[in-house]
């Protein structure tokens, strides 16, 4: 079947697949169909989930196989996540599809292979968050800065709840929310147990299985649980960031440390209100399509 948007978010985790489903989901509410290429192991489920194609390539593959499915099935337009020239130089030489650069901060930016010019040449580069100062400096136009966040709508895709995570919501608990490394996960639960009143109920929300004593729950999306938690414990990654913008009273972020995804500057830089923007970022993409919001009604 003809997909006329394919939105490249390799990663080993949830982060860039989330940021894809987010953009997708919006565009089909514009009537505009799209797919997902990834190298994360979370393909197959959030494919059941989201009723939307999501094609999985294996990372040792990648590099070769992301072009090859691009030339195999043409789409009118290509979107790619956060590295310009793809995680591991695969669009180094660009094909003849228009692509699409989302934008998102990062650490190291002058050290992407490719140099000043793997930022240009774009049919639309869209910053999702502010950048640091030597970032912008490279981004060429057409460029569109976000006003806010892009995010996976809270209930946007219904996934049932485990009844003992329902009761323990019920209860006043609070949640650690995290995706990535065991270890980080309990970081964030040693900082949940020291700020949070004693006999407080916790719950890990987190695809790994705990040997804590904390109640483990592999759910997604969590955004649909934050409304429902006393407090919320998450890393500073740009969707943790997204999903609680509504909510930043009882959210404490921790910063980790990662090669290119700066947190503790995301941190700095937050402003005091965030507003929704996935729906502009959707319907900047339809536009280089040629399709405009009322039309695709």
């Amino acid at each position: 079947m003809f997909t006329p948007v394919l939105y490249f978010a390799p990663g080993s985790g949830l982060g860039h697949l989330t940021r894809a489903l987010a953009v997708c989901l919006e565009l089909r509410d514009l009537g505009i169909a799209s797919g997902i290429v990834t190298n994360s192991p979370f393909a197959e489920p959030l494919a059941r989930l989201s009723r939307l194609p999501i094609t999985h390539i294996a990372s040792s593959e990648w590099s070769q196989a992301a072009p090859r499915f691009l030339a195999e099935h043409a789409p009118r337009l290509a979107i790619v996540d956060t590295f310009p020239n793809g995680m591991r130089g695969e669009w180094s030489v660009r094909p003849p599809t228009p692509f699409i650069h989302i934008a998102r901060r990062l650490n190291n930016c002058t050290s992407i292979a490719g140099g000043g010019s793997a930022w240009t040449g774009f049919a639309l580069t869209i910053a999702i968050e502010s950048l640091a100062a030597d970032h912008e400096a490279l981004l060429q136009p057409p460029l569109l800065r976000l006003p806010g966040l892009v995010r996976l709508r809270p209930l946007l895709i219904e996934t049932p709840i485990h009844t003992e995570l329902d009761r323990m919501l019920d209860d006043g608990a609070a949640l650690v929310i995290h995706g990535g490394p065991l270890e980080e996960v309990e970081q964030l639960l040693a900082l949940a147990r020291q700020q949070l009143p004693g006999g407080m109920p916790i719950a890990a929300i987190t695809p790994w299985p705990l040997s804590c004593g904390t109640p483990a729950f592999d759910y997604f999306p969590a955004a649909n649980l934050i409304h429902r938690a006393r407090h919320i414990f998450t890393g500073a990654g740009y969707n943790s960031i997204a999903d609680t913008m509504h909510y930043r009273f009882r959210h404490t972020a921790l910063p980790f440390p990662r090669r290119f995804d700066d947190q503790a500057a995301r941190l700095a830089m937050l402003p005091p209100v965030s507003a929704d923007s996935t729906r502009a970022a959707a319907v900047a993409i339809a536009g280089v399509l040629g399709v405009n919001e009322s039309s695709s009604r």
